[in-house]
């Protein structure tokens, strides 16, 4: 059971028109769809319990994270305990804090 929305990890398999759209979004289409991970693969490889949606071209398949809870914007994330000096956040995070922080055109 996914405990929220945040806990979920999205792919959508989509036909190459709606792919190409989707794929502009990049890494951002996480954060359109309030997700930990979102992913676009072609349509053709949608597996038998991906969900058909009222789009034509789509299907999708949600699966619980099982990555760990950064402790500061609550994204279940792989790197997450990987950076010495702060091993409770993930990489996105220190680098929100102690670098140059990151670039968002969408999202």
């Amino acid at each position: 059971v996914i405990g929220g929305n945040l806990q979920a990890e999205v792919t959508l398999y989509a036909d190459e028109g709606l792919s190409a759209d989707l794929g502009k979004l990049g890494d951002e289409l996480r954060f359109v769809l309030i997700t930990s991970a979102a992913s676009v693969v072609p349509f053709a490889q949608a597996p038998a319990e991906a969900v058909a949606t009222e789009v034509e071209g789509l299907k999708l398949q949600v699966v619980k994270s099982g990555h760990t809870k950064c402790g500061r914007c609550w994204h279940f994330r792989a790197d997450v305990g990987s950076h010495p000096e702060h091993p409770e956040i993930c990489g996105r995070c220190v680098d929100n804090l102690t670098g140059s922080g990151e670039v968002r055109h969408y999202a």
